[in-house]
């Protein structure tokens, strides 16, 4: 019952913001009007209802409703505007704290902190180097490490690995369809998101072995 209530939340929250996202974005492009923000929050949101506390299931689910919006804004344009990636840092945070505060675990609220600045500073690095990389995906990498993070370290390290292997296969495929030259960008967010997620349900699977 918990993860249709989450899903269904993120998915209405999501709706109700989509004049929210429109504002943030710099375009007209018509993914933006295809209400693809409001399925994908929806369906993180339903993930979000797994969590053991309902102070997790908050956080998770506010996490999942940012990440329709940015998706959509990222695939469209290619960027990921601080109007929501700023306050998501901050509230990431605080609803973290409040998770740690009512189940005790202050172990994982320490490791989300760590693995956040981790990943900030090692996306930042790779930034340098990288196309692909903005410094709108640097600030989202300190959330994903946050939420990696809360989960353990395996969590990290595979969510890290996952979001670059999505995006190179994604990369290839797009190249193979002609959807995309050798020199063309592609937006990473989406993969970030996309491969957090992943790397805890790796993750978790792996311990029940």
């Amino acid at each position: 019952m918990s993860v249709l209530v989450c899903a269904l939340v993120a998915g209405l929250a999501a709706w109700a913001l989509t004049r929210f996202m429109l504002r943030c974005a710099t375009s007209d492009a018509p993914i933006l009007r295809r209400w693809l923000h409001v399925p994908v929050a929806a369906v993180l949101g339903g993930l979000a209802g797994l969590a053991s506390s309902w102070a997790e299931m908050l956080a998770f689910t506010v996490l999942a409703v940012a990440s329709g919006l940015l998706t959509v804004i990222d695939l469209a344009e290619e960027r990921l505007p601080d109007r929501i990636v700023l306050p998501l840092i901050g509230l990431t945070a605080v609803l973290f704290t409040l998770a740690a505060w009512t189940t005790g675990n202050w172990a994982a609220l320490a490791r989300a902190g760590i693995a956040a600045v981790a990943l900030f500073v090692l996306y930042f690095a790779m930034m340098v180097f990288s196309p692909d990389l903005g410094f709108g995906d640097v600030k989202l990498a300190a959330v994903v490490g946050a939420f990696c993070g809360w989960f353990g370290w395996g969590a990290v390290l595979l969510g890290f690995g996952a979001a670059w292997a999505t995006f190179a296969v994604a990369g290839m495929v797009l190249l193979a369809a002609r959807r995309r030259d050798r020199k063309g960008s592609l937006a990473f967010g989406p993969f970030l998101i996309l491969g957090s997620v992943l790397g805890v349900f790796w993750a978790a699977s792996l311990l029940t072995w």
